[in-house]
């Protein structure tokens, strides 16, 4: 589902997941339509420099680094077994078999507290908004609890401002957000606390026909700092 908001953003009502505060920027640029079942890895995972997507016992992807994400891969429809292993040592570090019986692409997150199963597989639209530009949020990073995000002009007072996301609990993920394109600043505050800035990502630059994920996770290692990756779901 996709929503639309000017750039005021006053009437967003974005429902997911929150910004860091030492953000990099890392990911590949994935691009084209959504044909068939594709999956691909976004690595979450606070105790590997990097991962390797395996899927059905095949190595998918390789060397998938911290806050990355792999290429898309091509499945048939059906129930897959997907894991994630560390590049260096072998290990596997989360094993899931996952019905993907419905067309369309999806992105399969390993990432610390999310409980037995250990990752979060989400719907992923890639399909651009003619003339606008599309954002969602992944909250993948257990050291933060609920929060408030808000997204404004760079020079907006936050005391004025209305939260995008009001009340932002860990391990969710958004709809996609069709916004005019533009320089917004983005903060996450605790919730409904003006006061308490937890993390200000600064001004980040939306250029029309862009669709991207912005995923927040721990630091590598685990806990604080917060960091936060934006990811290309298409150009």
């Amino acid at each position: 589902m996709r929503a639309r908001i000017a750039s005021s953003l006053s009437a967003a009502t974005l429902v997911v997941v929150a910004l860091a505060c030492e953000g990099r920027t890392t990911g590949l640029l994935v691009t084209g339509p959504t044909s068939d079942v594709r999956v691909r890895l976004l690595n979450a995972l606070t105790s590997s420099q990097a991962v390797d997507l395996l899927v059905d016992g095949q190595v998918a992807a390789s060397g998938v680094a911290f806050g990355g994400a792999s290429p898309y891969v091509a499945l048939t429809a059906g129930s897959h077994r997907l894991q994630a292993r560390s590049s260096t040592t072998g290990t596997i570090l989360v094993d899931q078999t996952r019905d993907l019986n419905t067309n369309g692409s999806f992105s399969f997150i390993p990432a610390p507290g999310l409980g037995e199963q250990g990752a979060r597989l989400i719907a992923d639209d890639p399909t651009p908004t003619a003339g606008m530009a599309e954002i969602r949020v992944v909250h993948v990073a257990a050291a933060r609890g609920a929060v408030s995000v808000y997204v404004t002009p760079p020079a907006a007072d936050l005391a004025a401002a209305t939260p995008v996301i009001p009340l932002l609990p860990f391990g969710l993920a958004s709809d996609y957000v069709a916004v005019t394109p533009g320089t917004y600043r983005i903060r996450v505050t605790a919730p409904g606390n003006t006061s308490s800035v937890l993390l200000d990502m600064g001004n980040v630059t939306l250029t029309s026909g862009t669709v991207r994920t912005l995923m927040m996770t721990d630091a590598l290692g685990g806990g604080l700092p917060t960091n936060l990756s934006i990811v290309a779901d298409t150009n």
